[in-house]
C-alpha cells in the first residue's frame, strides 16, 4: 500500500517482477520443491501366479531354444519386471536440481500480471495515526502448507496484434512454462496482535499474488493462509496478553493516559549468582597512555590522523539487567534448507519488543549468517518466550526449572571440581551444522510433531477468562468443589439461578482481559462488522463491547474505547469502502 498526504496515488515502482520465477527455480527457505523419498525398502512380496518356475541348476536360456526362437523369452509376472524406471530417476534429479542455492545474481525472465498495474490502497496521515496509539504485541506466525503441481502462466501476455508487428509468439517470454513439481510453502514471521491497518486476508492476497500461483487456486490459498494467521492469533493471545507480563495503560484524572510503570527492584542482587552492577566512569582498567583522570572534564585522546574517540559508559538500567524472577533459558534449533542452527542462552521475559531483533541481528553478524536467519532467529525467540510464559501461568507466575546443571560434581571433602575440559559448556555455544537429505527429512517430521504438540498446549490457554495471574498453590485461593450426589447439582442450580431474564444463559462475551471470551464462530464471521471502523468478521480474532451494545467493536476499537472511554477518531470508517476477500472474489470463475 502507498501512504500519501495529498490523496494522490503513488506511481508504480516496477512493471515486471522476477521474484516468483527465482523462487521456483532456485533454492530458498520459503518455497522448496518436494523431492520424492528414495525407496530404500525391500521390494514387496508377490504371488507366484503367472510366473514361471526357475531352476537354478540350469542356465537361464537354452541354446537350442534361443536359436529356434526370435529372441529371449518375454518376461512375465511381477517378479521379472524392471522396477527401476529411468524416467522416475530423471524426474527426481530434476526436482532436486531446483534446490540449487544462489551465490551470485542471476538473470531470470520477468513476469507481468494485471495486479501489478492496479492502483494500490492509499491511506491518509490521519488514518495511519491509529497504529501509533495502539500497543505492540508481536505474535510468532507459521505458515506451512503444500502446493500441488501447477503450470504457471506465460511471463508476458501476447499482444492481440502480435502478427501485425512481427512478434514471434513462440519466444520464451510469451510461451507457457512446463509443469512445476509439488512445493512446500513454509514461512515464519511476526504479526502485531493490535494490527489496525492490514488484515490477514489482505496480507494473504498480496502474498499469493507475489508468488504467482494459478488464478483458480488463489481463493483456496488465500483463505487457508488467512485462517492460519487468525487461528494462531487466537491461540497465542491468551498467553501474550496475560496481566502477569503485559503492561497496560491507565487513565489519569485529567483524562491523559499514563503508562503503567512496573515496580523495579533494587540494584542489589543478594542471594543470586549475578553480582550487582557497578557504576563506572567509562574506564574499568588503568589507561597506559598517560592521560590522568581528574575532577575536570575528560578530554578526548588525540590520534595522529585527526580522529578523536570518547568512551561513554553504558547506563546500568534494567533493560540490559532485568530482575532474576523472570529469567529463563531459551533453547533454539532452527533449520533453514540444509543448515541447522542450535543455541542455548539466558533470556528474560521482561525484555521489551524489539530486543529480540537486536540480539538476532548481532548474533547473525558475528556468526556470518544471512539476512533470512535474522527473522528466523527472532521468530524462534518469541515462540520460546510464549511457551515459557504459558508454563509460568501454570506455575502461578514462577519461571525456571530449579538448579541448572553445570557439568560438574559437587565438591566433597578431599576432592575438587571434576569436569570435561574439552567439551565443557558445548551446549551453550552457537553451532551451525550441514545436514544430509535423510537428516532433513527426519528433522522435518520431528518438527511437525513438535509444532502440533505446542499448539495443543497453547490452545489450553487461548481463553483468558479464568487467567487471573494469581498463585495456584494457595489452599484458600482455589477451593475444591464439594462432591454432590445424584440430583444435588440441578437443585443447587435452581436454588442459585439468576432472577434476571437477561442473566439467564448469558454467555461471557467480552470477558477476560483480552476480550477473547467474545469470539466469533464461522457463521457470525460472514455478516459481522465493527460498528466503528467497519472491519469484517474474518479479519478479527476477538470482539468487544461498545457504546452500541455488546460484541459491536473489534479488538482494536474496543481496546481504545476501554482505555480512553471514547472511540478513536482516527479509525472511524477505516474499512468502510473495502470488502473482505470472500465478498469480492476477484479470482472467481
Amino acid at each position: 500500500m502507498s501512504f500519501t498526504a495529498n490523496g494522490k496515488t503513488a506511481p508504480p515502482q516496477a512493471f515486471i517482477s522476477s521474484y516468483a520465477p527465482r523462487l521456483r527455480s532456485f533454492g530458498n527457505s520459503l518455497l522448496s520443491p518436494i523431492v520424492p523419498p528414495s525407496n530404500t525398502l525391500p521390494p514387496p512380496r508377490t504371488t507366484k501366479r503367472g510366473t514361471a518356475i526357475i531352476s537354478y541348476a540350469e542356465d537361464g536360456y537354452d541354446d537350442d531354444d534361443f536359436e529356434d526362437s526370435e529372441g529371449p523369452r518375454r518376461a512375465t509376472g511381477l517378479r521379472s519386471l524392471r522396477r527401476d524406471d529411468p524416467s522416475n530417476l530423471d524426474k527426481s534429479a530434476q526436482i532436486a536440481a531446483l534446490g540449487k542455492e544462489l551465490v551470485a545474481p542471476v538473470e531470470v525472465q520477468g513476469i507481468w500480471r494485471d495486479w501489478l498495474g492496479r492502483p494500490k490502497r492509499t491511506l491518509t496521515e490521519r488514518q495511519v495515526h491509529i497504529q501509533s496509539v495502539l500497543p505492540v504485541t508481536l505474535i510468532p506466525i507459521r505458515i506451512d502448507m503444500d502446493v500441488q503441481p501447477f503450470r504457471p502462466e506465460a511471463p508476458l501476455p501476447a499482444p492481440t496484434n502480435a502478427r501485425d508487428f512481427g512478434i514471434d509468439e513462440n519466444l520464451p517470454a510469451y510461451r507457457q512454462p512446463d509443469m512445476t513439481p509439488a512445493y512446500r510453502l513454509k514461512d515464519a514471521f511476526l504479526w502485531n496482535l493490535h494490527e489496525a491497518l492490514t488484515t490477514p486476508d489482505q496480507f494473504a492476497k498480496q502474498f499469493v499474488d507475489e508468488l504467482d500461483f494459478p488464478s483458480d487456486r488463489k481463493p483456496f490459498l488465500i483463505t487457508n493462509i488467512a485462517n492460519q494467521i487468525r487461528q494462531q492469533l487466537e491461540e497465542y493471545a491468551g498467553v501474550a496478553l496475560h496481566p502477569l507480563f503485559h503492561s497496560t495503560a491507565t487513565a489519569a484524572p485529567g483524562g491523559a493516559v499514563q503508562p503503567f510503570q512496573p515496580a523495579l527492584p533494587a540494584p542489589s542482587r543478594d542471594g543470586t549468582s549475578t553480582p550487582a552492577a557497578v557504576a563506572t566512569n567509562g574506564a574499568s582498567t588503568p589507561i597506559p597512555n598517560g592521560i590522568s583522570l581528574g575532577e575536570s572534564a575528560q578530554t578526548p585522546a588525540a590520534i595522529p590522523n585527526g580522529i578523536t574517540a570518547t568512551a561513554t559508559a553504558i547506563p546500568s538500567g534494567e533493560l540490559h539487567n532485568p530482575d532474576d524472577t523472570y529469567r529463563c533459558i531459551v533453547t533454539m534449533n532452527i533449520n533453514l534448507m540444509n543448515r541447522l542452527y542450535s543455541d542455548k542462552f539466558e533470556w528474560s521475559l521482561l525484555h521489551p519488543p524489539g530486543f529480540a531483533e537486536m540480539f538476532a541481528k548481532v548474533t547473525c553478524a558475528d556468526i556470518g549468517l544471512g539476512g533470512e536467519w535474522v527473522s528466523a532467529m527472532t521468530h524462534a525467540i518469541y515462540e520460546a518466550v510464549l511457551r515459557i510464559k504459558k508454563e509460568a501461568c501454570e506455575n502461578g507466575g514462577l519461571v525456571g526449572d530449579g538448579e541448572i546443571e553445570n557439568d560438574a560434581v559437587d565438591p566433597v571433602v578431599g576432592a575438587g571440581w571434576r569436569y570435561d575440559q574439552e567439551h565443557l559448556c558445548d551446549e551453550w555455544e552457537p553451532k551451525v551444522e550441514i545436514l544430509s537429505k535423510e537428516e532433513i527429512e527426519k528433522r522435518e517430521g520431528d518438527r511437525e510433531r513438535q509444532i502440533r504438540r505446542l499448539r495443543r498446549e497453547t490452545a489450553r490457554f487461548s481463553s483468558t477468562t479464568n487467567m487471573n495471574g494469581t498463585p495456584q498453590n494457595d489452599f484458600f485461593v482455589n477451593p475444591e468443589h464439594e462432591n454432590m450426589g445424584r440430583g444435588e447439582r440441578s437443585k443447587k442450580k435452581r436454588r442459585f439461578r439468576s432472577l434476571s431474564p437477561v442473566g439467564r444463559e448469558t454467555s461471557d462475551n467480552g470477558s477476560g482481559y483480552g476480550g477473547q471470551g467474545g469470539g466469533l464462530n464461522d457463521a457470525e464471521r460472514q455478516s459481522w462488522r465493527c460498528t466503528h471502523c467497519f472491519v469484517w468478521g474474518s479479519a478479527v480474532w476477538a470482539v468487544r463491547d461498545g457504546p452500541k451494545g455488546p460484541r459491536t467493536l473489534c479488538h482494536n476499537c474496543g481496546y481504545l474505547y476501554e482505555r480512553d472511554n471514547k472511540l478513536p477518531p482516527w479509525s472511524e470508517h477505516l474499512f468502510y469502502h473495502e470488502r473482505s476477500f470472500m465478498e469480492v472474489r476477484p479470482y472467481g470463475r
